[in-house]
């Protein structure tokens, strides 16, 4: 949603409405209300966070004459309209976020349009109405298929041999499986991360007693990878950070809520595997260096399928992740791992704005791919599995890097934009 205006265009058109008769002045408006909550309500529902949410529900707002207070959290968005001696106010109660950056693309175009006066209020209401009723860009098939691309990646990642990158990727497929099965239905949408973890650390415990020389955590964690809070937990960060309080702190406390039920579900599943049989424990042997590269290329295409980004937006998604992950492992070697990420954070939030700045598209396209491979999730996730093996002290230490890291990325991306500015606010 591009932020520029013509001042002088803006008055033109609020007098010439100005000059219509009053009942369809009435018309007008109302239309023009009811396409920014539909507006509002699909943006939040496709991930948009707080600060953005609220910036791009004002400027649309502003853009057609309404005058508006606006307020987002996780789970509602409410909106007043008019002077606050008269104030109209909508609460809308929205269910919790499914990432669709494609969707999210398509809003943002038709709000441009709507803000240009391409078509009216009414007619764009309807394109919302076909948008958010029209299937993902990418299927069931898959999607399931990419949980097991993206935990085989990120058990290279962890340290993982040939056998633990083959049972993660099975893992990770059952898990696709049983996500999108659990998803259909309200009351098993809630129990997903329970069940995952504790099926995926069962399974684990299973492939490593009956496969030699396989890690069941390193298989464990790459099962659970696209599970994990880690856009959450940063998106939190950020709300905090842009002083968006109420917002970023019920994120904060909804990413510790799934990271504990996945602990719960991991420890539960070991607890019965090792009631089955006695594992000896077994490190990793890595993979070359170079298979790292390899392994996030691939990360990077799951992840189009995961957000369910828009097919030609693949190559500019893989490029700017490729980016982040290279500026990371110079920043780890210039900085450390922990603050090492803020070096790639802060190239990825270049590359992004660049993105937006030239091609007019959001900037949220190729940024969250990017940062949910930037791993604080599964270092939240190893804290709190620390803590309920009675290894407290690590456990501290990991969680504390866990908020480095999480803060580190938002310290980049906020750098990052203060030095580029996207000139968009999606």
């Amino acid at each position: 949603m591009a932020d520029r205006a013509d001042p002088t265009d803006r008055v033109r058109r609020a007098a010439a409405t100005d000059q219509l008769p009053l009942a369809e002045r009435e018309r007008i408006e109302r239309a023009r209300i009811r396409f920014v909550l539909a507006l509002g309500r699909a943006l939040h529902t496709y991930g948009t966070p707080a600060h953005r949410l609220e910036e791009a529900l004002a400027l649309v707002c502003k853009r057609l004459g309404l005058r508006a207070e606006i307020m987002s959290t996780p789970t509602s968005l409410t909106i007043g309209f008019g002077d606050p001696a008269d104030l109209k106010s909508a609460l809308m109660r929205v269910h919790a976020a499914e990432l669709d950056l494609g969707k999210l693309a398509q809003l943002d175009a038709l709000a441009d349009a709507v803000v240009a006066r391409e078509i009216d209020s009414e007619e764009a209401l309807h394109q919302i109405e076909a948008i958010v009723a029209a299937p993902p860009t990418w299927g069931r098939a898959p999607e399931t298929a990419t949980y097991a691309l993206t935990a085989a990646a990120i058990a290279v990642f962890f340290g993982g041999g040939g056998r633990d990158v083959g049972a993660a990727a099975a893992v990770g497929l059952v898990i696709g499986g049983l996500v999108l099965v659990m998803r259909r239905r309200a009351h098993a949408r809630r129990a997903i991360e329970l069940v995952g973890g504790f099926v995926a650390a069962f399974l684990a415990q299973a492939a490593g007693a009956l496969v030699d020389g396989i890690a069941p955590s390193v298989v464990t964690i790459g099962a659970l990878i696209a599970l994990l809070p880690g856009l959450t937990l940063t998106t939190a960060m950020t709300e905090l950070a842009t002083r968006n309080l109420v917002s970023g702190t019920a994120r904060l406390m909804s990413a510790l809520i799934v990271l504990l039920e996945l602990a719960l579900g991991v420890a539960l599943g070991e607890r019965l595997a090792g009631a089955l049989w006695q594992l000896a424990p077994h490190a990793p042997v890595g993979l070359p260096a170079w298979t790292e590269w390899l392994a996030f290329v691939a990360g990077s295409l799951g992840m189009v399928v995961v957000c369910q980004a828009e097919r030609r937006a693949t190559g500019w998604i893989l490029g700017t992740s490729l980016v982040a992950y290279a500026a990371s492992n110079y920043g780890a070697d210039l900085l450390g791992a922990d603050l090492g990420v803020l070096v790639g954070a802060l190239a990825l939030g270049i590359a992004a704005n660049l993105y937006a700045r030239v091609l007019d598209r959001p900037q949220q396209v190729v940024l969250v791919p990017a940062v949910i491979l930037l791993v604080p999730g599964s270092m939240g996730f190893r804290g709190i599995s620390s803590l309920l093996d009675r290894n407290t002290l690590s456990g501290i230490e990991t969680t504390f890097a866990t908020f480095v890291v999480a803060m580190a990325i938002v310290a980049g991306l906020l750098i990052a934009n203060a030095l580029v500015s996207p000139r968009r606010v999606l």
